[in-house]
C-alpha cells in the first residue's frame, strides 16, 4: 500500500473525483464486460478519495488517477481555440493547472516507491 507523498487539496481531491468518476463511465460504456478489473480499481480509488484516505493505495489505483487527470489535460487542450473567449481561457487554464499540480503529486508518490 502506498500513502502520498503530498496531500491534495479539497480542490484537487474534487477534480480528481470528478476525473475518476468520468474515467469509471468511460470504461463501462466502452466493453461489453464493463472492464471490471480497471473499473473495480477506480471505483476503490474513486471510494478512497471521497473518504480522505491518503495511505493505502495501490500502485494499480495510483496510475488510474495520474491516467485520468492526462485525460482531462487532453480535453481542456483540445477546448483551446483562438475563437475561445478571455474568460474561458482563463477558467481552461485553471484546470489544466490543477490537473497538472495533483498529477506531479500522484507521479512523485509512484515515484518513490520504485
Amino acid at each position: 500500500m502506498l500513502q502520498l507523498k503530498k496531500p491534495l487539496s479539497p480542490a484537487e481531491s474534487e477534480l480528481l473525483l470528478q476525473c475518476l468518476a468520468d474515467m469509471e463511465a468511460s470504461i463501462a460504456g466502452r466493453s461489453a464486460d464493463g472492464g471490471l478489473l480497471k473499473r473495480s480499481a477506480v471505483a476503490s480509488a474513486r471510494q478512497k478519495l471521497s473518504s480522505q484516505v491518503v495511505d493505502c493505495f495501490y500502485r494499480e489505483e495510483l496510475a488510474n488517477m495520474v491516467f485520468a487527470l492526462d485525460s482531462l489535460s487532453r480535453k481542456c487542450s483540445a477546448q483551446l481555440t483562438e475563437t475561445l473567449s478571455a474568460d474561458e481561457a482563463v477558467c481552461i487554464g485553471q484546470t489544466l493547472r490543477a490537473a497538472a499540480v495533483t498529477r506531479a503529486k500522484l507521479r512523485s508518490t509512484i515515484s518513490h516507491t520504485k
